[in-house]
């Protein structure tokens, strides 16, 4: 099952993409607020269900004694409506400033969502807006850019309007570079296009040099919806898109896949490849 990042060069609904690719899955499937800014869901989506003690920053505590396998579990929440656990969601951060205790954790967790991609489970992580060091690259101290270097597929979220494209492309050319020389190649980038503007597809994918894996619908009552969590309403059009969304990603893995692990063997464990 695909482990699919999604990151954003500004704010662009990246939460809201994640969400929406999650409840979209045909399979059992894990969200990841991985977002060093903070996790809404559970305020949003979710109003307010829920301990606050769960999540993220709770498990930096568990890495620390040692136990982060064992009590990883615990901190996985139904999104489900039915509560029947096929929509599951690890909370993200509540205050930014616990950021800096996740810098050690990022890795022993993106080993274990490995383990839930082998058990079946399609991992979806929110990792939130980019942010970069002082040379421009993703900064591993505040950004968890360990998940993204090991997912099957990094979507770069853009809206296809002239001002989300030109500050896209300093996040292109950075994370091309960053997964050319400690992920999995620079072609695990693909964008995921938000059609709020005009702009098609062809023309994103050639300005910024990246293709386009998938669109969403610009659907903001839905988005209201999985944002804010208000009431329900009719309006489905986002996750109609997300359904085929998943389904473009899902091939878009499976090719990845094949040519990197020839032998159908996927590793569980990081062997530290360097693919230039």
């Amino acid at each position: 099952m695909p482990v699919i990042a999604l990151v954003s060069a500004k704010s662009c609904g990246v939460t809201c993409s994640a969400l929406a690719l999650t409840l979209a899955s045909p399979r059992p499937s894990v969200l990841v607020e991985a977002d060093p800014s903070g996790g809404t869901v559970r305020l949003g989506y979710l109003a307010g269900e829920g301990s606050a003690a769960v999540g993220l920053f709770a498990l930096a505590s568990a890495d620390r004694q040692g136990t982060l396998a064992s009590e990883f579990p615990q901190h996985l929440v139904a999104l489900d409506r039915d509560r029947s656990g096929t929509r599951l969601l690890l909370p993200g951060l509540t205050d930014p400033a616990q950021a800096p205790a996740l810098s050690r954790t990022w890795e022993r967790l993106a080993t274990l969502l490995q383990v839930m991609d082998g058990a079946g489970h399609d991992v979806i992580i929110d990792a939130g807006r980019m942010s970069a060091d002082s040379q421009g690259q993703p900064d591993s101290g505040t950004h968890p850019a360990v998940l993204l270097r090991r997912a099957d597929i990094v979507l770069l979220v853009v809206r296809n309007t002239q001002v989300s494209l030109g500050t896209a492309l300093p996040a292109v050319r950075a994370l091309h570079e960053d997964f050319a020389h400690l992920g999995t190649g620079a072609d695990a980038l693909h964008l995921l296009v938000i059609e709020e503007g005009t702009i098609a597809s062809g023309h994103v994918a050639q300005v910024l040099q990246t293709p386009v894996a998938a669109a969403l619908a610009w659907d903001p009552d839905t988005a209201a919806v999985l944002t804010h969590g208000v009431p329900r309403k009719s309006a489905r059009v986002l996750l109609r898109s997300a359904r085929t969304a998943h389904g473009r990603i899902g091939e878009i893995v499976g090719r990845r896949r094949v040519q990197l692990y020839p032998d159908g063997h996927l590793p569980h464990a990081f062997d530290d490849r360097r693919t230039a």
